[in-house]
């Protein structure tokens, strides 16, 4: 069964998937996962962190809090030694050894340092809910590799050389040891909560009417807005075609 779609908050752009997949799959659940050392979700928390491109510090205007479930907290830590894991020969080394396929070893270098940190919520997730092989988690993968070679060669430069003994720890701590720690199943109220949190945002600093705020809250406010998609892709396309797109 397709149990749960998972991604990080970013704009909340991607993570208004879980809206259509819910759905479409009632039962679902929608999982939103941030930094643990930003925590802003988990419990109205700052911070900073090195999970690039997923933004923190605030409630997006466009998240949907009232059909989030659940949030997960990632420690920017664990990102960074599964990148090394991945991509360092030592640990694609390990991993071949320790069983895992070929195929799907030289594929890891698609997994950027935030695809890694919605990879590893996915993971809590299913621990949380002590899913099985009969459920389905749906998390995209939004980099690779690609974008942080310069970050490979800080944590070389930082660490040293990567081991065997790395690839060894950083596997049993941060895949095979995953708990489901710094997580928060959210109550009508935990929403109520988040969604308030928007005001100090949107209305105190960037002057949204708050009225239209309120109408966030509204339960019929997303489904009328998921049903004028088709106009705006119409408009999208007579606008290509002006511009000779």
């Amino acid at each position: 069964r397709f149990a749960a779609w998972v991604s990080a908050t970013g704009s909340a752009g991607t993570l208004a998937a879980g809206d259509y997949l819910k759905d479409r799959h009632p039962g679902a659940l929608i999982a939103a996962s941030e930094a643990l050392q930003c925590p802003t979700l988990l419990r109205c928390g700052f911070g900073g962190h090195r999970i690039e491109g997923i933004g923190d510090k605030h409630v997006p205007w466009i998240h949907n809090v009232r059909n989030t479930d659940f949030v997960v907290a990632v420690d920017d830590q664990q990102c960074m030694d599964l990148l090394r894991l991945f991509n360092e020969p030592a640990g694609r080394a390990t991993l071949e050894r320790e069983g895992v396929p070929i195929d799907l070893v030289d594929q890891l270098h698609l997994l950027g340092i935030s695809s890694i940190g919605n990879l590893v919520s996915a993971i809590k997730t299913a621990r949380h809910y002590e899913m099985d092989g009969r459920d389905v988690i749906f998390t995209p993968l939004t980099d690779s590799t690609e974008l942080y070679a310069s970050r490979l060669a800080e944590l070389n430069d930082a660490h040293g050389p990567y081991a065997r003994e790395d690839a060894l720890r950083h596997r049993e701590r941060w895949l095979v040891g995953v708990t489901p720690d710094h997580v928060r199943e959210l109550s009508y109220q935990d929403r109520k909560q988040l969604h308030n949190f928007k005001y100090f945002t949107w209305v105190e600093q960037q002057q949204r009417d708050v009225d239209d705020l309120r109408r966030l809250w509204d339960r019929d406010f997303w489904p009328e807005m998921f049903a004028e998609a088709e106009g705006w892709d119409e408009r999208i396309r007579e606008f290509n075609g002006m511009v000779g797109l």
